[in-house]
């Protein structure tokens, strides 16, 4: 009989030890959920705070200026702009210097850096863009290109690209294979070796690839311009006497060497003043 007690009670005692093994769940009172909620909401202001950027401001006319040439704008930033100021002409720079110095210019008796002007442009690209220019020209003729280029700009006369002959090491033929519209250049003319009128900075050549200079030997400048050597075709920044680019020029005293008979150059304009 007394087997048959002892034997339950020991059962009893292994399944209550086995329940005490088991670990109670863990609880949170109260103080502790207050606590978290006050934590959450501490921080998710400085999350915010981390993720939310502010609009740059929109850039001023001084900083349009300091961008490169060739840079395509938000027509709509230059809506609150004052015109004048994105078209400028002032002496040459230092570091505008610097970086003509040994390519289009060189120590020379005929222009010194003093008689030059640079000059901040705006065109509008054939595409329709809004691109930025830079170009360097004398003195006597800073002022009528700024005229000139803003009412091209206005008219939007497209322009490929305005850029100084910097861009193509000061190679002539690449920038008129490029569509350049560039000014100064201390160089000769072609096939002459007389010093060229863009060698005194009086001289500009717009959308040459498509209004090419031919030499009275029948030589196309540029090569790749041979297709809009023939002035009777139909085809885009083609400068006739009629054109609006060509009307400005005259008006402002340029000649245009799209009238010269012997060799004649449909993308040049120069002033002809004589030395000083």
């Amino acid at each position: 009989m007394k087997r048959r007690t002892v034997l339950p009670a020991v059962l009893a005692l292994l399944l209550c030890g086995c329940r005490q093994l088991t670990p109670p769940a863990e609880q949170t009172s109260p103080a502790d959920t207050a606590v978290t909620e006050a934590e959450t909401t501490l921080t998710e202001p400085e999350t915010t705070a981390q993720t939310e950027s502010t609009p740059a401001p929109p850039p001023t006319a001084a900083d349009i200026a300091a961008m490169p040439a060739g840079t395509v704008l938000d027509a709509a930033i230059l809506r609150d702009l004052p015109a004048d100021a994105l078209f400028t002409a002032e002496p040459l720079p230092d570091a505008v210097f610097a970086r003509i110095s040994g390519v289009s210019y060189i120590e020379n008796p005929d222009i010194t850096p003093d008689e030059l002007r640079y000059l901040r442009l705006l065109h509008i690209t054939p595409a329709g863009e809004t691109k930025t220019g830079e170009m360097i020209a004398n003195h006597r003729i800073a002022d009528d290109l700024v005229e000139i280029f803003r009412a091209l700009y206005d008219a939007r006369y497209p322009i490929e690209q305005i850029q100084l002959i910097e861009a193509y090491g000061g190679d002539d033929d690449a920038s008129m294979a490029d569509n350049n519209s560039s000014c100064f250049n201390y160089r000769t003319v072609p096939d002459k070796g007389t010093l060229s009128r863009h060698a005194l900075g009086l001289a500009i050549d717009v959308n040459p690839l498509y209004n090419p200079y031919i030499t009275d030997t029948g030589v196309i400048m540029p090569e790749s311009a041979a297709p809009y050597a023939d002035r009777g075709g139909d085809f885009p920044m083609k400068i006739t006497k009629d054109d609006l680019c060509c009307q400005l020029f005259r008006e402002h005293g340029f000649h245009w060497g799209g009238f010269w008979s012997n060799s004649p150059d449909y993308q040049h304009f120069e002033m002809r003043i004589p030395q000083e």
